[in-house]
């Protein structure tokens, strides 16, 4: 796949029936528009790029201007250097086709009041194995920007979400809506990483900056060994709906038509079954991991999720016990952030990144090593409440 053929001409008549639907009239008139290139990183080779395309038109000598994002996928060759490969099996944690299901299947359409995904207004298929997916550009505060009282709102929102779902009879049973997402995305974790940084660690390496004990490493290895009995048991919690990838730069605060607080998530590229509390893990600790909260905040920020998570799903009606949600939010952060000590050893040694990132986060390397480092030893030590 070509960056060619993931950018073909857009078709002006596409492009009419967006804008159309966007203003709410079917006989609105293209005039001029520009489409701009949106710079973002791509962690997930899914995601082609990104275009945001704004115009005018005009309908009863009225002119109305507009805007809308293109998001465009495709399947893409393997590549062995990437994390999030794609894939075109429908069962797979990364789905190519997953987002524009979602969107086409009408589930995201009537999540709740509070809490929505950006409205879809078309897709196409300008080529073989890509698609494009016309969305709505968000107006709002993005979560990178947010208070820690914003934070909390948001977990309240997504409480009453995930409650109201888990109170259904069953979920949405299409099968390309992701299952297990997390055990399999940690069945992808670089094992050997973990246990070169045990040996480096045992000899105090001082590219690790003394970030990790040999006790941390330890605690590792047990995660990794423990993973199946983990998650055996985190599956036992009631099933709900997860996005799966709930962090700040997904997420934006508004207000709807009547003037309420709303919250909007973006890139529902892994939607599917999961259980409550597993989607509050990278609420929380993405936010320090990509250095969006301070890290001395990271405890303050996970008391008041959780509370405004577990309200959120009281309101919605469920009434079972916190302790589950509690565990299953102890266990997932462990395996998704304890088991990435490897991956971090990864990005102290490859020196060629650090100045990319540096102009990334806007921080030196070594403070972004160390809020990572503060994300996983946090998360190691929700392990030891586990087994415990």
């Amino acid at each position: 796949m070509n960056l060619a053929s993931a950018y073909p001409p857009i078709d002006e008549a596409t492009l009419t029936t967006v804008v159309r639907c966007l203003l709410n009239r079917a006989n609105a008139k293209l005039g001029e528009w520009q489409a701009k290139p949106i710079p973002h990183h791509i962690i997930n080779n899914v995601t082609a790029g990104l275009q945001r395309i704004s115009g005018v038109a005009s309908d009863r000598n009225e002119n109305f201007s507009w805007s809308v994002i293109l998001k465009i996928l495709h399947l893409k060759p393997e590549d062995s250097a990437a994390i999030f490969n794609s894939s075109q099996d429908p069962a797979h944690w990364n789905y190519w086709q997953r987002e524009a299901l979602a969107y086409t299947s009408g589930i995201l359409d009537n999540l709740t009041s509070d809490l929505v995904a950006p409205r879809c207004f078309a897709t196409s298929e300008p080529s073989f194995n890509v698609v494009w997916l016309w969305l709505e550009d968000i107006q709002g505060i993005p979560g990178t920007t947010w208070s820690l009282e914003r934070f909390g709102l948001a977990a309240r929102h997504l409480g009453y979400l995930q409650g109201t779902y888990a109170l259904m009879p069953s979920l949405p049973s299409e099968a390309w809506l992701s299952r297990d997402w997390h055990r399999t995305w940690v069945s992808n974790i670089d094992y050997t990483a973990l246990e070169e940084l045990r040996e480096l660690s045992t000899s105090q390496h001082p590219l690790l900056k003394g970030l990790f004990t040999s006790t941390d490493c330890d605690r590792m290895m047990r995660l990794w060994s423990d993973r199946h009995l983990l998650f055996d048991a985190v599956d036992q919690a009631p099933r709900t709906l997860c996005h799966f990838d709930i962090s700040p730069n997904n997420l934006f605060a508004r207000h709807n038509a009547q003037g309420n607080d709303q919250t909007v998530i973006i890139d529902w590229s892994f939607v599917g079954h999961g259980v409550l509390g597993m989607d509050i893990v990278n609420f929380i600790l993405d936010s320090v991991f990509l250095l969006f909260v301070d890290g001395s905040l990271l405890i303050p920020l996970e008391q008041l999720v959780f509370e405004e998570y577990l309200a959120g799903l009281r309101s919605a009606g469920w009434n079972g016990d916190q302790r589950v949600v509690r565990f299953v939010y102890a266990a997932v952060a462990a395996l998704h952030f304890g088991l990435l000590g490897g991956r971090l050893l990864k990005l102290v040694q490859n020196q060629s990144r650090h100045s990319w990132l540096e102009q990334r986060f806007g921080q030196s390397i070594d403070e972004i090593i160390t809020s990572r480092a503060i994300a996983i030893t946090h998360a190691l030590d929700l392990a030891e409440a586990v087994h415990s």
